[in-house]
């Protein structure tokens, strides 16, 4: 442990432009997410007087929202917070909503204000284009500083699959269909019981709107992602593999622990 609190990792590497760590737990790796976002939220804080996040929703977050959520350094009342995706057909109150698991599990412990959230309207099926359109002009008038997220089982980021992912996609924000392997994963994380269950549309944030923030801060535990890690830093860099773009940008920090880590040469 440092002197920060920051936990100390067992192996650090570079990938392309992307820095790796791999710590010891899962707990180990959130925690050092958590102090290394944190102290890029408060830089920018101290810059401009505010900060833009982008926030993933998955239990491949918890560990990292529940330290950072308690981190009163940071000044959540200019903290403007985003997401990155939701599910088509899907409102605010549904058990699986990514809104409802960011409230619970980040924008309450926080406090963050209602009016600092900026939220995808999932329920809105009968204009879509609309909601893309609202929120693809938002971020782009204010682009986020620090966008923190995940990688899939079949590598996706965000909801960007394989079938649909486009490294130079046009535009920010769009409705995907989700591939069976990500839906299959839905089931594997809890938010589902039944694959049958899980929508077969999504909003998602796209690979140029992720990218586009100076910090990308990627929380990767767990045995079922350790594939997908080897394939997104040890394959080509492929739209067959979403992931693997990160391996270009130089603001990129990805947090392993032994088992996501374990198919790394």
């Amino acid at each position: 442990m440092t002197p920060t609190g920051r936990p100390e990792p067992i192996r650090e590497f570079q990938a392309g432009e992307a820095r790796v760590e791999v710590f010891a737990t899962r707990a180990d790796a959130g925690l050092a997410a958590a102090v290394d976002v944190g102290s890029a939220v408060r830089a920018q804080q101290s810059a401009s007087g505010g900060a833009r996040v982008v926030f993933a929703a998955a239990p491949s977050q918890d560990e990292f929202l529940a330290e950072l959520g308690r981190d009163a350094r940071i000044d959540w009342r200019r903290l403007s917070a985003y997401h990155m995706d939701e599910y088509f057909g899907v409102s605010a109150e549904h058990p699986a909503s990514f809104r409802r698991y960011l409230t619970e599990h980040l924008f309450e412990p926080a406090a963050i204000p209602p009016d600092r959230l900026h939220l995808i309207a999932g329920e809105r099926t009968d204009r879509p284009g609309r909601v893309c359109l609202a929120y693809d002009e938002a971020l782009r008038s204010a682009p986020p500083h620090v966008v923190c997220g995940g990688i899939g089982e079949n590598g996706h980021l965000a909801f960007n699959d394989p079938p649909v992912a486009d490294f130079l996609d046009p535009v920010w924000m769009k409705v995907v269909r989700l591939d069976e392997a990500c839906r299959a994963q839905q089931v594997h994380d809890g938010c589902f019981a039944r694959i049958e269950d899980v929508p077969r549309h999504a909003f998602t944030l796209t690979i140029p709107a992720l990218l586009s923030a100076p910090v990308v801060s990627v929380m990767v535990p767990g045995p079922r992602k350790a594939e997908a890690v080897r394939s997104a830093l040890n394959g080509p860099i492929s739209e067959a593999c979403p992931a693997s773009i990160l391996r270009t940008h130089p603001g990129v920090r990805i947090y392993l622990d032994r088992d996501s880590a374990a198919l790394l040469a």
